[in-house]
């Protein structure tokens, strides 16, 4: 040590080299940082300085980042904490993980125990598990029972839940939050969808049920599991503190209700099915080698994501598409004429309904609907796990292992994918010369997901969001409080951040 000191005091001119050289690369990473939307790589711990100045605005930073990187970039994280993936918004990218190398794509080990809410369900599963659940899944959709029963409860629900609650909102002329009304609302139509049982989450009177609050818990550590280090959170679970906590208490909850709701329906032996979601799952012939505990826990992981996978969908995607409704009102005035000449019916209140059937001609309501969907997608990014080294179409080499992230919120804002008006809400790109809808490939509007994996509820929650929408239009002028901010929440749905307040008025029958 003494030797270098001393070289240093016999060649200043080096010791100042030095110097400069480590303040002109510092300079440089500041520079970088204030003019590049690329995240800057520092020593030690990566671009974790990045990820956390942004958490409150990630998905547009990341949009912006992809936007200048080219669609694809490698996100380093700090050393040794295994923080490091891929994120992309490449539809070339996209049909490659999710169509043509599907296998090598997982959802990988890491996502499930994450989610581990939902068990062993679709949702999460892979291989073997998955095929044989996607199967009975897409017979289950496939029934005339399940798609009677649940337009039915969708309608059901609207007429006698949702618009009378808005009515009374209206007449009272009370500020509304309205994306928690969607919150409860969904909650309400997925929870009778799988049980055939009212939840009863919209009462005027009564606050959420504990069960539409523990979902909410669950939704909230499942964000803050992909914001830290997995170490972190896995040892917050171990000594069952902070949101981890929150979480193992929220499981509990949904736990009772839902083996609850199941011993019911063993009880009932001779209960004539209702085409809901339980009853049909538990006529299917299950494997004679399961144990009575196993065809429960089935039953549980089962239920578990189609309230989860229901619910979000259709409460955010109506949030934001009356967000649209609010910020282009010339949108609206089109939807309303569309849906003035289709036959609805007439509720208590003189509320008017419209079905499922009836909304098939409504082409720009559901134009307005998928472009939502492409600015302000329900779920914003997907993620997958890389089974073996492979190249992407990009020429981008990827390792056994790797975590890739999709980001679908940037996939909407990036010109080469979607044109010069990308940024523009455009119904009219959803409508072809002839009048119908336009098809774009789904590994490029991933809402829904795409290959193997795409939705199977895909119509059911257009149906769902369909009803709705045109019944509130219909009845009611949505108007978004004056200075009221609408802004995405980073979360791994893309609620808003301070809520959607609005007032209503009711509709007169010549306006």
């Amino acid at each position: 040590m003494g030797f270098f000191w001393s070289f240093l005091l016999s060649y200043p001119e080096v010791f100042l080299a030095i110097i400069c050289f480590f303040c002109l690369s510092l300079f440089r990473l500041i520079r970088q940082c204030q003019e590049s939307a690329i995240p800057v790589n520092w020593p030690v711990v990566g671009m974790l300085p990045f990820l956390v100045r942004n958490l409150y605005n990630i998905h547009d930073k990341v949009a912006d980042m992809l936007r200048e990187a080219g669609c694809t970039f490698m996100i380093i994280g700090p050393w040794f904490l295994n923080m490091n993936f891929l994120s992309t918004c490449d539809p070339a990218t996209v049909n490659h993980c999710f169509n043509t190398n599907f296998k090598n794509y997982p959802k990988g080990s890491e996502f499930a125990e994450m989610f581990d809410i939902l068990g062993d369900g679709l949702l999460v599963a892979d291989s073997e598990s998955w095929e044989y659940q996607r199967r009975v899944a897409m017979l289950v959709f496939a029934s005339r029972a399940f798609r009677s029963f649940s337009m039915s409860t969708i309608t059901r629900k609207a007429g006698t839940v949702l618009l009378p609650y808005l009515d009374h909102m209206a007449k009272h002329g009370s500020e509304v939050e309205l994306e928690g009304v969607f919150m409860r609302f969904s909650l309400d139509v997925s929870y009778s969808t799988v049980f055939a049982t009212d939840l009863d989450c919209l009462s005027v009177s009564r606050p959420i049920p504990v069960f539409g609050q523990a979902t909410k818990e669950v939704e909230e550590g499942m964000l803050f599991r992909h914001v830290v280090p997995p170490s972190l959170w896995k040892l917050l679970r171990v000594l069952k503190v902070g949101s981890e906590k929150k979480m193992a208490d929220a499981r509990v909850v949904i736990d009772q209700f839902i083996y609850e709701e199941i011993a019911k329906r063993k009880a009932q032996v001779n209960k004539k099915s209702q085409g809901d979601v339980l009853s049909l799952y538990m006529k299917w012939p299950m494997d004679p080698n399961m144990s009575e505990q196993q065809k429960t826990q089935f039953l549980r992981d089962t239920v578990v994501g189609f309230i989860f996978a229901g619910k979000d969908l259709v409460a955010v995607t109506l949030t934001w598409f009356f967000y649209m409704m609010c910020k282009h009102p010339h949108v609206e005035a089109r939807i309303l004429e569309e849906i003035k000449s289709l036959q609805s019916t007439r509720w208590p209140g003189n509320l008017s309904v419209f079905e499922g059937d009836m909304l098939r001609p409504a082409i720009y309501l559901q134009a307005a609907l998928l472009e939502t969907l492409r600015l302000f997608p329900a779920t914003p990014f997907e993620e997958k796990e890389a089974l073996d080294d492979d190249v992407l179409p990009n020429g981008t080499r990827v390792s056994k292992g790797t975590r890739i992230i999709f980001s679908l919120y940037a996939m909407g804002r990036i010109e080469g994918i979607w044109g010069k008006d990308c940024a523009e809400f455009r119904p009219e790109r959803w409508v072809s010369k002839s009048g119908r809808l336009r098809h774009e490939p789904s590994y490029k509007f991933l809402a829904f997901n795409t290959g193997p994996r795409s939705c199977l509820g895909k119509d059911l929650g257009l149906s769902n969001m369909k009803i709705a929408a045109a019944s509130i239009i219909y009845n009611f002028k949505v108007e978004l409080v004056e200075g009221h901010a609408v802004t995405p929440e980073s979360a791994v749905i893309l609620h808003t951040r301070n809520g959607m307040m609005v007032r209503l008025k009711r509709r007169e029958p010549t306006d």
